[in-house]
Order: structure tokens, then C-alpha cells, then sequence
């Protein structure tokens, strides 16, 4: 992986060493199990991993990140840890972020990431004393899961999910990037440089003084999926959704929509139907 990506990935700073920002600890934690067996930061392959800038494990996963930093959190208490990054070669295609303290050695934080930084499934973070708190970084979602997106980046032909083929290049970066914002349950899809750049298709930058302007020679293509209905939605569309304001009628102060104001001319037609059949002959013959 870049560092640029595992900087916005992480919230490194790149000034000197990196520096990781602090990962906030979900307030829907599930429970706090006992002390198990913890893993220790592999200084074997860390040294493997050095001579290449990637390590391949026997299970096919690969180990693209591997370096010590400098650490800010209100979550772990450590100044430096150890940080390393996994490609996991099994649906639905996955990243692995571990850190490790620094001072013994041990794991701290455990999170899974899909699409490049979106976390998802079971999140274990443990204290120094091995004590184990696990978070489910699925409750956010709403009805739509990541099953639904990942079916949906296979019917757009950009990943195999029986094979993976799709999944990265050969500088292991990601051909696609998921996210989801939490508050308005909506799913970003991204398929990273897809087409060819068009100045017709994609228009020009505006020149902004002082400012180098480099266009790009692929651009990207944006999905937004509603996390509750499944609603597909390009760019532009989610762009323009609630540009049509509903219509609404005034009468004597009181405001109607539309179907309210459908009812409202019924009821005054029936009363006026009904107050014109009682009038009298006469009425009715000169009136």
C-alpha cells in the first residue's frame, strides 16, 4: 500500500515520523471478554518485509505496510507502536490494520477495513494488560449490508467474487473504494480511474490563481446506494434528488400539499353539490 493511502486510511501526519491521530472508540461496544493468548508483532517477517516493501504469507495474504510510528490516542495509551497492514485473500476481500505496542510488543487494536477505509465486522482493541474489548463495527449500517455492495461491484464487472481478480493492482493498490456515512445511511461506491478523461464528458477545472491545475488521464465513477431501500443513484442523480420541492396551495392562512389540497377541493365540491340540490324550485328556475 502507498503511504498516502495508509495515511488517509489511519490519520497519519507526514511530518517526520508519521503520526497515527486517535481512533475513537465506538460507543456501541458489545462486551469485554478475559485475557486470551495475544499476538506479538513478527519481527522476522518485519525484517523479510523490509527487503521488498511487501510479504507474502503461505495462505496467500499479503503484508503491504510494516513500520514503526509515533502515536497519539485517547483509546491506546502508547507513544510509539508498531503498525501493519494485510491484504486478505478471502470474500469479501478485505484489509487487516494491526498495531502493536511498541514497548512489549503485544497487539492493541485489531480492525478490519473494506473498499480501502471503510471498518466493518468485529473490532478488538486491548488494554496493557491483555484485557480484550470488542466492538461491532456493523451496527451502523442499516438494512443494506456489505453482501448487497459487494454483489453490486461484481455486476459492475469490477471484482470476481469467487476469484478476487479485480481487487488491486500490481503496486497493491485498491481498483474501487467504499464508504458509508452513517448519519444519512447512504453507501459512496468508487471505481478508481475508470474511464478514459474526456474534457467534453468531464469538463475542465476552473482556474483557481496560484493553483497548478493537472488533469487526470482517468477519471473515477461514483455510485451513492441507500442503505435502507437499495436505490442506485450515479453522481449526478444523488446530486440533483431533492431539488424538486414538494407543491403546496394556501388557502384562508392554512397551507396544503398537495394531496391535502386533492381532499380539501373534494370536501368543498361535495358541500356545494349538496347545499345546490337543496334549494327550491324557484331558486333553482331564477337563481
Amino acid at each position: 500500500m502507498k503511504r498516502l493511502e495508509f495515511i488517509k486510511k489511519t490519520g497519519l501526519a507526514a511530518v517526520g515520523l508519521p503520526l497515527l491521530s486517535s481512533f475513537e472508540l465506538s460507543k456501541e461496544c458489545l462486551f469485554v471478554e478475559d485475557q486470551v493468548e495475544r499476538e506479538k508483532f513478527d519481527f522476522k517477517i518485519y525484517a523479510e518485509y523490509d527487503k521488498l516493501g511487501y510479504y507474502v504469507r503461505e495462505n496467500g495474504n499479503i503484508i503491504t505496510g510494516m513500520e514503526k510510528v509515533y502515536y497519539i490516542s485517547e483509546v491506546i495509551d502508547e507513544k510509539e507502536v508498531y503498525i501493519q497492514n494485510e491484504l486478505v485473500h478471502e470474500y469479501p476481500y478485505y484489509e487487516i490494520l494491526k498495531i502493536f505496542s511498541a514497548d512489549d510488543g503485544y497487539i492493541r487494536m485489531e480492525t478490519k477495513y473494506v473498499g480501502g477505509s471503510l471498518a466493518f465486522g468485529k473490532q478488538f482493541i486491548y488494554d496493557k494488560d491483555g484485557k480484550l474489548t470488542v466492538v461491532d463495527q456493523d451496527k451502523k449500517f442499516g438494512k443494506i449490508k456489505i453482501d448487497y455492495i459487494m454483489n453490486f461491484l461484481q455486476e459492475k464487472g469490477i471484482i470476481d467474487l469467487k476469484t478476487g481478480a479485480g481487487w488491486y493492482n500490481k503496486y497493491f493498490e485498491l481498483s474501487y473504494a467504499i464508504d458509508f456515512y452513517e448519519e444519512e445511511k447512504i453507501w459512496e461506491i468508487t471505481q478508481i480511474g475508470a474511464e478514459p478523461y474526456d474534457p467534453k464528458k468531464h469538463g475542465v477545472p476552473k482556474e483557481i490563481k496560484g493553483v497548478a491545475i493537472c488533469l487526470k488521464d482517468y477519471v473515477d465513477i461514483v455510485w451513492y446506494i441507500d442503505g435502507e431501500t437499495g436505490q442506485v443513484y450515479t453522481k449526478e442523480e444523488y446530486k440533483n434528488r431533492n431539488k424538486s420541492p414538494e407543491t403546496t396551495h394556501t388557502f384562508q392562512g392554512k397551507t396544503y400539499t398537495e394531496e391535502e389540497w386533492k381532499v380539501f377541493e373534494q370536501e368543498q365540491w361535495g358541500k356545494y353539490q349538496a347545499n345546490r340540490n337543496h334549494k327550491s324550485f324557484w331558486e333553482r328556475l331564477f337563481g
